[in-house]
């Protein structure tokens, strides 16, 4: 039965919300907006202006810019359920994360991000959704300069964090950050309580280096000591790009 129901006459927005309730699979109908609810309807979605006319609580209105959000809001919410007691996170560490979070041992969601700068936005979006009564963050150990970062990125947000040994945790491809962060998530680490020293090897700094070069179109490269702060996350890598042009 469904319990999630696209009910708006705007076209746009159903597509949108269709799409991305489509990728995140979930279960829903679509209705019109004079149609009526079915009982099992937990929610639905619908523009601003049919939310308000509607009364109805269960009624989320939507923009069309802000679907993913809004809709990832609130299957948090549905799948999680009331009174989470342990809300838990699984980090795969590489340039761009993979995410799994688990309400009281059982997978919510999962995401690849952008890059690691992301890590704790997301999760203080999801804790705030959720509204656990406690949360515990493990990240893999990985590439050490990164997963120390999001080490201490986590820290200075108070969460409690373990470090996971992230031996046995990918499934099929190395690159599947995704699948290994749900392994990561479902396993116990080694609590961390202070700052990681984050010390990019040679290597790591050549490669910000060839980064910048293909960044800049072949026309400059960072020096080491920029390439170095970008490591550390002290700069950004366009920050370096245009302190080195000047």
């Amino acid at each position: 039965m469904a319990r999630v129901a696209v009910r708006t006459d705007d076209f746009q927005l159903a597509y949108r919300l269709i799409k991305k309730l489509r990728q995140s699979q979930i279960k829903y109908i679509q209705l019109e907006y004079s149609t009526p609810l079915p009982q099992d309807v937990i929610f639905w979605f619908g523009t601003h202006k049919e939310v308000q006319r509607s009364s109805d609580e269960n009624g989320v209105s939507c923009d069309i810019d802000l679907v993913d959000v809004t809709i990832q809001k609130h299957i948090n919410l549905l799948l999680a359920g009331p009174d989470v007691k342990l809300l838990s996170f699984g980090v795969d560490t590489g340039p761009r994360p993979g995410l799994a979070w688990f309400a009281d041992g059982r997978l919510i969601g999962s995401s690849q991000l952008e890059d690691i700068d992301s890590v704790v936005q997301e999760i203080n979006q999801i804790i705030y959704y959720i509204a656990p009564q406690s949360s515990i963050i493990r990240i893999g150990k990985g590439p050490r300069t990164l997963s120390s970062r999001i080490v201490n990125s986590c820290l200075d947000q108070g969460f409690d964090v373990e470090l996971v040994d992230e031996k046995n945790t990918s499934i099929g491809s190395r690159h599947d950050h995704v699948s290994s962060a749900k392994n990561i998530g479902l396993k116990s680490g080694i609590p961390i309580f202070n700052h990681l020293k984050v010390i990019p090897t040679k290597g790591e700094v050549r490669e910000i280096q060839r980064i910048s070069r293909l960044a800049s179109h072949g026309k400059s490269t960072i020096p080491s000591n920029l390439a170095r702060s970008v490591a550390k996350g002290r700069i950004s890598l366009k920050e370096a790009l245009n302190l080195h042009s000047q």
